[in-house]
């Protein structure tokens, strides 16, 4: 296995952000647009390589949080799973705001008497239904993380001094 020190480590964390920031942004941009405007990204391969990079994102987190607390095996501890579980809701998060705007709209325009009425269709990748289902299924993932960090806070026992 290959191995990186504590300081390279925290370059690739600030990369791998930095990159899940782009990622999303290209997606929150791109997502819902006028069916008249052309696709200036592929909003489905940028949403799950962000996600992706957030999951790559969670395992370095927690492979530095544990290194700092002197964990050095692979499983990382605990970490792994409570920067997973952040991420995924920060990911919840992300999603939830996310423009899903769909269908026809008719806007006015103009000026008093003069507006004219537009009609314009958007159209949406990642739909409010898909948007739906990914939060249970991130909720779900969540939810079974903290079943394992309780159990794993339930188990553990520290020293206690007088």
């Amino acid at each position: 296995m290959k191995t990186i020190n504590l300081s390279q480590a925290l370059k690739h964390k600030n990369r791998l952000a930095g990159e899940v920031a782009r990622l999303r942004e290209i997606v929150q941009r791109e997502n819902s647009r006028k069916e008249s405007q052309p696709a200036r990204a592929d909003v489905r391969i940028s949403f799950d390589e962000s996600v992706a990079r957030s999951r790559e994102l969670a395992h370095f987190k927690g492979a530095i949080a544990a290194a700092n607390a002197g964990v050095t095996d692979a499983n990382h501890g605990i970490y792994g799973k409570l920067n997973l579980q952040a991420e995924l809701r920060g990911l919840i998060t992300f999603i939830k705001a996310l423009n899903t705007k769909e269908g026809e709209e008719v806007e006015r325009v103009g000026f008093l008497s003069r507006d004219e009425a537009v009609r314009t269709v958007f159209i949406a990748v990642i739909t409010r239904e898909e948007v739906d289902r990914l939060t249970v299924a991130y909720q779900t993932e969540i939810e079974r993380l903290q079943d394992e960090i309780d159990e794993f806070n339930a188990t553990t026992r520290i020293p206690l001094t007088a």
